[in-house]
């Protein structure tokens, strides 16, 4: 199983690693980190500083232009993983494998399709789809066709009028003032752990300021992060 590290983790596994005389091995060993990973971090460090080292909140879309330039540096042996890698500002090797292989099997290397939910329907139109089902003996698979919804849906709402045998079990509840004041109070509680988590990242990237002020013309030169 992968792991996954925080920019915090990361930004603390670098200060401490600036201020130890260890190789960079004996460090990754010591702290049960893999020694690529960390050798990638102070190269992010080194090129882009505080920003380089966060994870996007969302996954990252790149332009098929770039994926194609990426797949055939790979592919022409042009240039070394690593640098391709840092030329594209791509995220991870298993990114760029991905590509490869689509490329590969003659296919382009583009962003999957994200399947769409199904469609909107009415509180009238669900007990019209429920009385349906009545009438004509719990037929599921015909009324998801009739109605183009899905099976589940068209069980569901009729398991939801039977145990309530109420209408108004139909109901869409989502939209209801207590459960947006929890929602709410949900937010503002992840608002102030990403603020703590931020201040103690600007904490440890004090820290490396002066690192990441250098002029970078080798961010694969790990030494120069320890002068």
């Amino acid at each position: 199983m992968k792991i996954t590290y925080s920019t915090t983790t990361k930004l603390r596994l670098l200060s401490q690693f600036q201020n130890v005389n260890e190789s960079l091995k004996v460090f990754a060993d010591y702290h049960n980190v893999g020694a690529g990973s960390l050798k990638r971090w102070i190269q992010q460090y080194l090129t882009g500083g505080l920003a380089n080292l966060e994870r996007p909140v969302h996954n990252r879309r790149y332009p098929k232009k770039l994926k194609l330039r990426a797949v055939r540096d790979y592919r022409n042996h042009r240039l070394p993983t690593k640098e391709i890698l840092l030329k594209y500002d791509i995220r991870g090797l298993s990114q760029l494998r991905n590509w490869v292989i689509l490329y590969n099997n003659g296919k382009e290397p583009v962003r999957k399709r994200v399947r769409k939910m199904g469609r909107k329907v009415s509180y009238d139109e669900k007990i019209e789809i429920v009385k349906w089902v009545l009438k004509h003996n719990y037929d599921y698979k015909q009324a998801a066709q009739k109605f183009d919804i899905t099976y589940s849906r068209a069980y569901a709402w009729t398991q939801k009028y039977e145990q309530a045998n109420d209408w108004t079990a139909l109901k869409d509840r989502r939209g209801k003032t207590r459960g947006r004041e929890k929602q709410l109070l949900k937010e503002i509680r992840g608002l102030k752990a990403k603020l703590r988590e931020r201040e103690v990242q600007i904490a440890f990237s004090k820290k490396l300021i002066e690192i990441s002020n250098r002029e970078v013309k080798r961010p694969n030169d790990i030494k120069r992060f320890k002068k």
